[in-house]
């Protein structure tokens, strides 16, 4: 990656002849600076020929926005996020029900599994069994 100055003169010679930045050539805050000097039209072209696509909005801005991000992306991946796990996900629907029957920890019953777990996790929590 190289260190260059970003303005509008550097991006218009740029992409004179259609041409655009290549993944790992500008630095990720470079890029933002270069597509923020492009058109909606230039963005469009860009997303185009790198074959990528963006969930169209009515709003101008927001599809801006999009096709930027869509760019970024391309060029600069996020790493996927760890999912966290639930503070009670080593405990099974029966365990708790056990819990609560064992302490004497009234439950309101109901027909949903994930609604009478979060009601038999409250329920632990508010009688001291569980942290």
């Amino acid at each position: 990656m190289t260190k260059v100055t970003i303005n509008k003169a550097y991006v218009e010679k740029y992409v004179a002849d259609g041409e655009y930045p290549e993944v790992g050539e500008l630095e990720r805050k470079d890029l933002q600076k270069f597509y923020k000097h492009l058109t909606d039209v230039q963005l469009e072209d860009w997303l185009e020929l790198e074959g990528l696509q963006f969930t169209p909005n009515e709003s101008a801005p927001i599809n801006r926005m999009r096709m930027c991000m869509a760019i970024l992306y391309f060029h600069y991946p996020k790493a996927p996020a760890k999912k966290k796990q639930s503070k009670y996900a080593q405990y099974s629907l029966e365990d708790l029900l056990t819990m609560a029957i064992d302490n004497d920890v009234p439950v309101e019953m109901t027909d949903d599994e994930r609604i009478m777990r979060m009601r038999t996790i409250m329920a632990l929590r508010a009688a001291k069994h569980i942290d």
